[in-house]
Order: C-alpha cells, then structure tokens, then sequence
C-alpha cells in the first residue's frame, strides 16, 4: 500500500500553476515554454542493478542536460545495505515509499519507513541498510549532475 505522504511527496514535485495566456505574445511564449518540457517514462529507465539492489533514474543532466535535479527510485533488497558513500556535489533528499531500512549517520543508524523523508547535506556520509523486508525510496540530489564516492567507516 502506498502511503499518503508518498502521495504527498509527489503532489509537491509535480503541481504547477497554470495560467491560460491572455495574449498571442503570451501563448506563443507558453508554447515555447512547453516545448523545453522532458518526459521520462518509468517503463523506459533502465533498471541499473548492484549486489544490493537497483536503481531506475528517471532524470538527470545525462537524459535531459537541462536538467537541475537527478530523481531516481532505489530499490534495496532484504538484508543488504548499500556502501558508505558521500555526494560531494549535492545534498540527497530519500523518500521511502514502501518497505522500512535504518540509515547509518555519523556512529548512528536511524530507522526510517514507508513516508519518511530524510535530507543529507553534501558531503556527509551514510549509508542503508536493510533487514527482513526490501526498501524502495524515491531519491533526489539538488543537481543534474550526482556523484558518489564510496569512503571508509571510521
């Protein structure tokens, strides 16, 4: 069952206010406007796989470069964990839709389910983990552009 934070979630990335131009100028700029919209289908993102999961990016400067956000949906299977990493470009922003995990932050593992959010400002590392059950989470980095690099516990 999807949560009704999901649904939240989603309403807040995707309303926008619509205005119909009142002049040609302004319709003829609305129609420019709209020609810059990108469509991605969830059907047509490859599912990228890892020992621990996958993930399905929906949008990132790779598939539209006008892109300024890279969305995406984790998946992580039962008892698996992703690795220690930071995003060193960006904040990241996870969503669980369905599922639970806990995220290691600092020495601290912190329990999230399904309508959590979480922000992770740049640069701070963390990771996921699982435990009896698979977690699926929407995730966004304030860029086109993500990366990730993998660092050691301490």
């Amino acid at each position: 069952m999807i949560s009704k934070a999901y649904w939240m979630f989603l309403l807040a990335l995707t309303v926008t206010v619509w205005t119909w131009p009142a002049t040609a100028a302004d319709q003829a700029a609305a129609a420019t406007d709209a020609s810059k919209v990108t469509l991605r289908r969830y059907d047509d993102a490859e599912v990228v796989k890892f020992p621990w999961g996958w993930i399905r990016w929906l949008m990132n400067a790779k598939i539209d470069p006008r892109a300024e956000m890279t969305l995406g949906i984790v998946h992580i299977e039962p008892n698996q964990s992703n690795p220690y990493h930071i995003h060193p470009n960006s904040a990241e922003y996870v969503h669980i839709i369905s599922g639970s995990c806990e995220q290691l932050v600092g020495d601290k593992w912190v329990p999230m389910k399904a309508g959590d959010t979480m922000r992770f400002p740049e640069g701070v590392p963390h990771m996921a983990r699982t435990g009896k059950e698979p977690c699926r989470a929407i995730i966004l980095y304030d860029t086109g552009d993500r990366q990730m690099v993998v660092v050691e516990k301490k």
